[in-house]
């Protein structure tokens, strides 16, 4: 892709349910149109059976092996380098308000060459049966669907997570500078409002705001300003999802002020407002 091109920005297809899809990749015809280099708005989570590939990611290189799970986080930039003609494969697409916190901060620092772990054959199986599990609640008709998938995607987002975070613990050397500044300013977030600005940031790492904004540019393919203003998007999201709070009484527990400028906001960022997304997700 020439360097002056934009990266188009894949949302989740239309299959997806309550913001999860869950696909069996299960022969080589499935793998013949391969998008070429995005970004995706939500976090993809794979089982991988069988096959073996490499992912191009964001300047670097995944290589996905059979017995292992695979992951890639929101706005990525990633690409399909080469694909077996074996694969089987549970693939999921997850939209990050569905995410638990404590296992989103495991993913956000998993590096690129992290982001693939084989398994042993006890964890692979269970890991392989829960997603087995999870694919054949989402493609039946239950009363109980939402509840059920829900549930079951929660278990196996967690089992993962703890596999990237124990791998991740025996790879900590591998961190960039530009990864451990991201991860402060991370860190800061929580402990602060995502409505600060960058420089606010900035000044408490004791780096320029440019430096700053390098760095996560970086390891997440955002400026700080859009990783602010996705971090407010997944709490409102969350918000929106799991609770039934109005509109209001959610702007400002994010620390809006204006709740109309809360709903302008969000519209403008997701082209949708607060309650057209909670409607969306909870059909």
């Amino acid at each position: 892709m020439p360097a002056s091109a934009k990266i188009p920005v894949h949302q989740q297809k239309t299959t997806a349910v309550g913001g999860l899809d869950i696909t069996h990749f299960h022969n080589q015809e499935e793998y013949t149109d391969l998008p070429e280099e995005h970004r995706d708005e939500y976090y993809i989570l794979a089982v991988v059976i069988k096959g073996s590939g490499k992912m191009k990611c964001d300047m670097g290189t995944i290589s996905i092996q059979s017995q292992s799970i695979f992951l890639m986080k929101p706005y990525q930039v990633h690409s399909a380098d080469s694909t077996g003609h074996d694969a089987d494969a549970y693939f999921m697409s997850i939209a990050p308000f569905l995410v638990p916190e404590f296992c989103r901060d495991i993913f956000e620092n998993t590096t690129v060459e992290g982001q693939c772990i084989k398994l042993l054959p006890a964890d692979m199986n269970g890991i392989i049966k829960m997603a087995e599990m999870l694919y054949n609640s989402f493609v039946a008709d239950n009363i109980f669907k939402t509840e059920i998938t829900t549930n079951l995607l929660n278990a196996l987002i967690i089992n993962a997570a703890s596999h990237f975070l124990i791998s991740g613990q025996k790879n900590a050397h591998n961190k960039t500078q530009s990864f451990r500044i991201t991860q402060k300013f991370k860190e800061l977030v929580r402990g602060h409002s995502f409505l600060h600005t960058a420089s606010f940031f900035a000044e408490r790492l004791h780096i320029t705001t440019s430096h700053l904004n390098d760095c996560v540019k970086v390891t997440t393919g955002l400026s700080v300003t859009q990783f602010l203003q996705q971090t407010m998007l997944l709490e409102a999201k969350r918000n929106l999802y799991y609770t039934n709070d109005d509109v209001k009484k959610i702007a400002f527990d994010l620390g809006f002020e204006d709740h109309t400028y809360f709903s302008r906001l969000f519209k403008k960022l997701t082209n949708e407002t607060p309650l057209g997304f909670r409607k969306r997700f909870r059909e």
